[in-house]
């Protein structure tokens, strides 16, 4: 059954999707030529370059506030007391909301795992059919279980499987039981089938999938069985027939979670998500979704997330073009409510792409005060923050992603850049040789470290070795070529002459090289008078 099926059949709107349909067939017809008219052409309005979404003053109270809101060590408190993007004016309810979704289970993940090693498993069922029971009527009490479960049991972990098995042995009988160890054999399927398409993904992962994801099913379906108001499973059910292209196992999922629930942020978003265009679904489809799930947003704040995916979800901000209109209006209108974590990811990547550091900045920090686990995102922002001019801050960031992340190349890397924007060129060196143990073959850092030891410590040697190892192992880069170029140039060594006619045959001599070749030739010499001041 496809997703267009899949959307009707919950809404129940048979001649919306007659209209759809006909609009979709008759929009192939070709229409006929309009009357050319015989007004006269003006010339265009002089071109005004579109308003910035926010001032400089803005972004600086922004990181500032951002940085002491970052400073609290409670993950809670500090996402409650985290400043919104400068210039937008998020609601209070949404983001209070989606604080305590993604970091407030009501009982906590290593409070639940002690229960079940400890033999408890009755108490953490007992505990789970309180909340489940529970009236709850503040906004931010919503979706209490569906919440807890994401956060503690939505892992693909050998030891969250082994604690899940535990439990059912304990309590055979629970539906709670059975729906969290759907749902970690749903991450773990994911895991198996990985991040790539379909095309680049090996038919073994996909077996591998296709068994983990059988296994899910059959411990949703019977947790349902037991209790059909054990909400998580609904969700987790539909992520199983996502990951399987199961339109029909998705729509019972919906039909019969929505019945239980029907302001459920986590049934509407897995929809919204399975319904994107990268996944064989289509923008109209997500925004009745959308639509759909805003007529419960009185009653659950966290629907309004949703409203930043109305383009087409992550892969629409991700292709968003590089003009200042676009990336602005992306900003201003689609981010008008907050997004999920994973559209201020692709947003964060699309602003960096763009070069864009204000927004990249703002939608890295604002998806750490969500997820304060994301420590590549963390690494990317201190690029940022260096950028922006925060290295006191770019500083601190460095220091604790070495130590959250010691054995990530990227970490060094980091703190790397804050030093060398200190001016501290030693300690940037010995975070950049750090990396290079780690990492021997990462090209950015070989490149950073060769040119420090050049322009820093005039350590040509060391510099000439860096530079003919990325001429051997990696001659597609052309900043190798160009380190290479500099310390001819400038020590000065033998055969610049031959490295430009080299680079030239390598990478042709074109209009986009011309940048490359003018900054590996010999730069021209000031005459005795220039030097002077009477040129």
């Amino acid at each position: 059954m496809t997703l267009r099926v899949l959307w009707l059949s919950l809404a129940g709107a048979a001649l919306i999707g007659a209209a759809w349909f006909a609009s979709h067939r008759f929009s192939r017809i070709e229409p006929t030529a309009p009357a050319v008219s015989r007004a006269v052409f003006r010339r265009p309005p002089p071109y005004k370059p579109p308003t910035p979404p926010f001032s400089d003053a803005q972004l600086q109270q922004f990181l500032n506030d951002a940085r002491k809101a970052e400073a609290i060590s409670d993950p809670l408190q500090r996402c409650l007391a985290y400043p919104n993007p400068p210039g937008l004016d998020w609601s209070s309810a949404a983001t209070s909301a989606y604080c305590r979704y993604q970091l407030d289970p009501a009982v906590k993940q290593e409070e639940a795992f002690q229960l079940i090693r400890t033999g408890h498993a009755d108490e953490l069922d007992r505990r789970f059919a309180e909340i489940m029971h529970e009236p709850h009527t503040r906004p931010d009490e919503q979706d209490v279980l569906d919440r807890t479960f994401n956060i503690d049991f939505a892992k693909g972990s050998d030891t969250v499987r082994g604690l899940m098995d535990a439990w059912k042995r304990q309590s055979p009988n629970s539906p709670f039981a059975l729906a969290a160890s759907g749902m970690a054999y749903v991450a773990m399927a994911q895991q198996a089938r990985g991040s790539e398409y379909a095309a680049n993904t090996a038919q073994s992962s996909f077996d591998s999938m296709e068994r983990l994801v059988q296994r899910a099913r059959a411990d949703l379906d019977a947790a349902v069985k037991l209790d059909p108001q054990v909400t998580p499973a609904y969700g987790a059910m539909i992520y199983a027939a996502a990951l399987t292209s199961d339109g029909n196992y998705a729509l019972s999922a919906a039909r019969r979670g929505l019945a239980v629930e029907p302001a459920s942020y986590m049934i509407y978003t897995r929809l919204v998500w399975m319904a994107q265009p990268k996944w064989d679904g289509n923008v109209p489809l997500m925004r009745r979704f959308i639509a759909g799930a805003q007529r419960h947003a009185k009653d659950n704040p966290l629907l309004l997330l949703l409203l930043s995916e109305n383009t087409g979800g992550e892969q629409s901000v991700e292709d968003t073009p590089c003009m200042p209109e676009s990336q602005y209006d992306l900003y201003k209108n689609l981010f008008a409510e907050p997004g999920r974590t994973g559209m201020l990811v692709s947003a964060g990547w699309s602003a960096r792409h763009c070069n864009r550091t204000d927004l990249s900045v703002v939608f890295r920090s604002e998806l750490l005060r969500f997820d304060p686990s994301k420590i590549d995102r963390r690494q990317e922002r201190v690029f940022d923050l260096v950028s922006l001019g925060q290295p006191e801050w770019a500083l601190s960031e460095g220091n604790a992603l070495v130590a959250l992340a010691p054995q990530d190349e990227s970490s060094y890397e980091a703190r790397g850049v804050a030093y060398e924007t200190m001016g501290q060129a030693d300690h940037a060196i010995e975070d950049y040789e750090q990396a290079l143990r780690v990492n021997p073959d990462d090209t950015w850092n070989l490149i950073e470290l060769g040119n420090l030891y050049v322009s820093a410590k005039h350590d040509w040697d060391k510099g000439w070795a860096i530079a003919e190892h990325l001429l051997q192992t990696h001659p597609e880069e052309q900043r190798g070529w160009l380190l290479r170029a500099r310390i001819q140039r400038e020590q000065p060594r033998a055969g610049l002459d031959q490295t430009v006619s080299d680079f030239i045959a390598r990478f042709g001599n074109g209009p986009d090289q011309q940048i490359w070749i003018m900054q590996m030739k010999p730069q021209p010499q000031l005459t005795h008078a220039a030097a002077n001041g009477h040129g």
